[in-house]
C-alpha cells in the first residue's frame, strides 16, 4: 500500500493536471470580440520558469512567422502568472513589434498552463490571447474568458449510450470502462437468460430429470438476475458520473456583459444618486 501510495504521489507530481486540458488536444478556443486571438506556444527547460521563459519565446517565433511580424528584443512584463484554487490568473506582458514598417504593439495574456515532467525536464504548453492595440475594439477585454471543468448537462444526455458523457468530458478510461462495462452485464444476461430458458424447455422434454433440470435453472436464473442488477447499478453510475464528474478544464469565452443601477443614497447632509456598474 505504502509503495502504491509513493508511486501515486510521484506520478501526480510528474503533470499539472490529471487531465490535459482540451485547448491542448483539441482546437484553440475562439475570440467572441474582434481585436485579439487565441494562441498556444510550447516550451521546454530544467525548471519550470526556464519552460515558461522558452515557451514565451516560441510565442513570439511563432507571430513572426504566422503574421510577418519582427519582434523587438524588449520585453514588458506587466503581472505575473499565479494559479489560485485552480484558476489561472492573468499574467500580462507587452511586446514591441513592426508590421510592414510600422511599429505596433501587442498586449499578451497567458489564460492557462500544462506542463508535464519527464526525466528531470518540463514541458510546458500555454495558451495565450494576444491582443493588436492598434486594433479597433477593446481584445479580449471585450470577452469575458474563465475555466472550468464543468459541461453542463449535455454528458448525462450522451450517457444515454454508456461511457459517451466520459468521452466528451476527456475521462477516456472511465469511458471505456463504463461502456465495456455495460457491453459485459449485457452480454452475461443474454447468456444467462438464453441457459435458463435452454434448462426450463429440458423439463419439460425429460420429466424424468426434472429436478436435475429445475436445479440448473434456477441457478442460471440467480447468475442473469445478478448480471441485471450489475449492469444496472454500472448503467446508473455512468449517469451520474457524467453529471457530477470534473471533466478535461476547458476554456469558456462568452461576450462580457455590464450591468448599470441606480439608487438613492443618503447622506448626513442630504441625499443623492448613487450609481453601480457589474461586469
Amino acid at each position: 500500500m505504502l509503495l502504491l501510495a509513493t508511486v501515486s504521489v510521484a506520478s501526480a507530481a510528474d503533470k499539472s493536471d490529471k487531465m490535459k486540458p482540451r485547448w491542448v488536444t483539441s482546437s484553440l478556443p475562439t475570440p467572441k470580440s474582434s481585436g485579439y486571438i487565441f494562441v498556444s506556444a510550447q516550451g521546454s527547460g530544467s525548471s519550470l520558469e526556464e519552460a515558461r521563459q522558452r515557451a514565451m519565446v516560441n510565442l513570439t517565433s511563432k507571430l513572426e512567422h504566422e503574421r510577418g511580424l519582427v519582434i523587438n528584443s524588449h520585453v514588458e512584463i506587466v503581472k505575473r502568472a499565479e494559479r489560485n484554487s485552480g484558476v489561472m490568473k492573468n499574467s500580462e506582458f507587452t511586446l514591441e513589434a513592426s508590421e510592414r514598417g510600422k511599429q505596433i504593439n501587442l498586449t499578451c495574456r497567458v489564460v492557462d498552463e500544462y506542463w508535464e515532467r519527464s526525466h528531470g525536464v518540463y514541458m510546458v504548453t500555454e495558451l495565450f490571447t494576444v491582443n493588436d492595440q492598434n486594433q479597433p475594439g477593446k481584445g479580449s477585454n471585450a470577452d469575458k474568458i474563465r475555466l472550468t471543468t464543468s459541461y453542463g448537462a449535455a454528458p448525462v444526455f450522451y450517457s444515454l449510450i454508456p461511457g459517451v458523457g466520459q468521452f466528451v468530458k476527456g475521462s477516456n478510461l472511465k469511458g471505456g470502462l463504463m461502456l465495456g462495462g455495460t457491453a459485459v452485464g449485457a452480454a452475461a444476461i443474454i447468456l444467462c437468460e438464453n441457459q435458463r430458458a435452454t434448462y426450463a424447455k429440458k423439463m419439460k422434454e425429460h420429466p424424468q430429470h426434472f429436478d436435475f433440470y429445475r436445479n440448473k435453472k434456477a441457478n442460471w436464473e440467480l447468475g442473469r438476475n445478478i448480471a441485471i442488477g450489475a449492469t444496472a447499478a454500472v448503467y446508473l453510475y455512468n449517469l451520474i458520473d457524467a453529471a457530477v464528474a470534473p471533466g478535461r478544464r476547458r476554456v469558456e469565452v462568452s461576450k462580457r456583459r455590464y450591468e448599470y443601477s441606480l439608487a438613492p443614497v443618503v447622506y448626513e447632509d442630504g441625499f443623492g444618486i448613487g450609481f453601480a456598474m457589474n461586469f
